[in-house]
């Protein structure tokens, strides 16, 4: 360890001798420093010159590209899809949507078709019947104008409550005891055909249309 120690100083020794000598001889012959200096100084602008571009080197490094930096070289063709198309195409999370049919204008309703009135039918504000005992009386005397033989005639109520009427005395067969039993028996009918029909007409009117058949 001692032997290793004093090698090391000897060697800081020498080192340090040698530099005490370049900085005298400098002193003395000041045209050494300068020779050292320059030799520096070349060695320096060497380095220097060796790490800057030419102006042919530095063209070439303007003319070229990120994409050649990326690798995509003009010298690589590569097909590129249209803008045009590629806005066409769907994005990933949207959906395509089917074209949907157009639809089909919707018809128009019909206007109701008027009303008839009671000059339609041939009759007047005389023959509107205001209860049911008038309609009984009313069918009575337009079959025995017919005499029992086949006919077909109208009655005309007030209003529609009184059509309900006659609608509903056909339901209880009442209609018989106001009229048919005493024109059969009358005309000597066994049997019969007997049908009726209502109608609104103009202003409230029923129309009651019968049809009496043997």
């Amino acid at each position: 360890m001692k032997k290793a120690v004093k090698i090391v100083l000897g060697v800081l020794g020498a080192l340090g001798l040698g530099l005490i000598g370049l900085i005298l001889a400098c002193h003395f012959k000041p045209g050494l420093s300068d020779a050292i200096a320059d030799k520096l100084y070349k060695n320096r602008s060497k380095t220097e010159a060796q790490a800057t571009l030419s102006e042919e080197e530095e063209a070439e490094l303007d003319r070229i590209t990120p994409d050649d930096l990326a690798g995509n070289g003009s010298g690589e063709e590569e097909s590129a899809a249209d803008p045009e198309e590629v806005s066409d195409l769907p994005g990933p999370d949207e959906p395509q949507s089917a074209e949907e049919p157009a639809e089909e204008p919707a018809e128009e309703a019909a206007p109701p078709a008027p009303l008839k009135t009671l000059a339609d039918y041939g009759l007047s504000q005389e023959n509107v019947l205001n209860n049911i005992d008038e309609y009984f009386d009313d069918c009575y005397e337009q079959l025995s104008a017919a005499k029992g033989n086949d006919t077909s005639f109208y009655n005309v109520m007030r209003d529609s409550m009184l059509g309900q009427k006659v609608l509903q005395s056909y339901d209880d067969e009442s209609y018989r005891e106001g009229f048919m039993n005493k024109f059969m028996d009358d005309y000597k009918v066994e049997s019969c055909g007997w049908s009726i029909d209502e109608e609104e007409l103009e202003g409230g009117y029923i129309l009651v249309k019968h049809t009496f058949t043997r």
